[in-house]
């Protein structure tokens, strides 16, 4: 039996405060980990668990790109042995994390619901089609790229939209990424897309942008098209409103165009905030458009702020 510390990334804590501990042991439940446990170690909190046998480099590359995961060590008696990360990622992670803006979702939070998803397909795998249809300036795209996966987003605020197109433009340019842009229309709305690819002769990356209503995605795009869909949906109430359906109605009527899109089997993963819609209520629109709710046994509910309580969500199509 071997046992294994993980080390939090420093900027977790920003995700969820005093509920990062738990979602970090969920998130390694879910890959399948054993016997988790948090341990204080040198006056530092690690996440440890046990293997029965050394892992290989397929494991490594799957804890390494945890959400949680900044160091990985192996413990050797009161010793703790460093274990490389190798995350081989596709871009550097700094490209969801150096845009900055009022409203952002976390880019470590974006890249647990991007795990969230994985690990329940059939068979996950690099180059997914993956569509965020409340994209705003492009977090979870960033981070589908920086997997590996091909993105997508629907944007209806059209300066969001274009200032997260213009900053992946400048961001490949400086770190000279090899990439190619093109724009059209598409039903009246403009689709952005840039093609990218590490080096000559290596299969291109795509990268897609629409100013467009969420509610309009399946004539965006194909049917069956996606292999996931990852959504940290509005979250805040109007000023002087006592209760607000805005999200719940925008969800309802955009769900049945999010679900033509989506692959047999494809996987939705929402986050929303709890103090406006209640975990029901989602998982009735969910399930009015056969969407099987996921039980994972964990709870994933967590404090942002005083104003949101955020939950998240998991659902596997049936078509």
């Amino acid at each position: 039996m071997t046992t294994y510390a993980l080390m939090k990334n420093p900027g977790y804590t920003r995700v969820s405060f005093q509920n990062s501990t738990a979602l970090a042991v969920n998130e390694l439940g879910l890959m399948g980990a054993e016997n988790i446990r948090e341990e204080n170690i040198g006056g530092v909190s690690y996440i440890l668990f046990d293997a029965n046998v050394f892992l290989g480099e397929s494991d490594i590359h799957r804890l390494s790109r945890l959400s949680f995961v900044y160091a990985i060590f192996e413990i050797a008696g009161d010793l703790l042995r460093p274990i490389a990360l190798n995350t081989d990622y596709f871009l550097n992670s700094e490209v969801s994390a150096i845009l900055k803006y009022p409203g952002k979702t976390n880019e470590l939070f974006t890249r647990l619901m991007l795990n969230l998803a994985q690990f329940h397909m059939k068979n996950p795998a690099e180059g997914l089609n993956i569509l965020d249809p409340l994209a705003g300036k492009g977090t979870t795209l960033f981070e589908a790229l920086m997997q590996g996966h091909n993105a997508y987003g629907v944007e209806v605020d059209v300066k969001l939209a274009q200032e997260s197109v213009v900053y992946l433009k400048k961001y490949l340019e400086t770190a000279k990424y090899k990439h190619e842009t093109h724009k059209e229309r598409i039903s009246g709305d403009m689709r952005n897309q840039i093609k990218i690819a590490r080096s000559k002769g290596e299969a291109a990356k795509h990268f897609e942008m629409v100013e467009g209503n969420t509610r309009n995605v399946s004539t965006y795009f194909k049917k069956n098209y996606f292999h996931a869909i990852i959504a940290d949906l509005p979250n805040k109430k109007p000023q002087g409103s006592a209760i607000t359906r805005n999200t719940l109605e925008l969800i309802t009527d955009a769900m049945p165009g999010w679900v033509r899109v989506l692959k047999p089997g494809g996987v939705i993963v929402l986050a929303w905030n709890l103090f406006i819609i209640s975990r029901e209520e989602i998982a009735e629109v969910l399930g009015q458009n056969d969407i099987t709710v996921v039980d994972t046994g964990m709870d994933f509910a967590h404090r942002v702020d005083q104003a949101v309580e955020r939950d998240v969500i998991i659902g596997v199509s049936a078509h």
